[in-house]
């Protein structure tokens, strides 16, 4: 079993559960499971309770894995400090998006190189206009339309090996618990999900 616990509510869900459906990378002797939060709470505190509560109530194996998936953007270096240590105390893995899950999501479709250093500047402050951040503006703008609550992972899902080598060549620090820089840690997720 591969749990997932995540920040977002619907994105990360629906990305997760399709990437290893049928279609793309199923495979009958792994099961994911994206944990389904009950409320509003999406601080790591409460990611990280999710996990704890699914561990506590169900036997895991050696082989099981639980994830936490967040986002840099909102908790600064000192939470997400407080949340690796834990991560690491209770052997779950921590997959940060530096500034959010967005960023990952376009890797996907284009790469950073072909962004100036401002626009990249942007991306890593992922201001917030008219209800959208810089990042969801990129996707739009990219493929014309983008649903947070509902995304068309047919548009991302296709190419997750490029985000894969995308996301790790801006690794450039992989010994840190999360990208320092614009980057994200989702790759090692998608990579076990689709290697497993």
């Amino acid at each position: 079993m591969i749990i997932i616990a995540t920040e977002g509510t619907n994105t990360e869900k629906k990305y997760f559960e399709d990437l290893a459906s049928p279609e793309y990378y199923h495979n009958p002797r792994v099961h994911i499971e994206v944990l389904q939060r009950l409320t509003t709470a999406s601080s790591p505190e409460h990611i990280i309770k999710l996990l704890d509560q699914f561990k506590r109530q169900f036997r895991l194996n050696k082989y099981d894995e639980l994830w936490m998936v967040i986002d840099m953007d909102r908790w600064g270096d000192a939470k997400l400090s407080n949340i690796a240590t834990q991560c690491k105390q209770k052997q779950y893995f921590l997959a940060v998006s530096n500034p959010s899950f967005e960023l990952w999501l376009l890797l996907h479709i284009k790469s950073l190189a072909d962004y100036t250093q401002s626009e990249l500047e942007e991306f890593i402050e992922n201001k917030k206009i008219n209800r959208r951040t810089k990042l969801e503006k990129e996707l739009v703008k990219i493929l014309g339309s983008f649903n947070k609550n509902n995304p068309d992972t047919s548009q991302f899902l296709p190419y997750v090996d490029i985000a894969i080598d995308r996301a790790r060549g801006r690794d450039t620090n992989p010994d840190h618990r999360w990208p320092i820089s614009l980057g994200s840690r989702v790759y090692l997720l998608a990579e076990n999900i689709i290697n497993r």
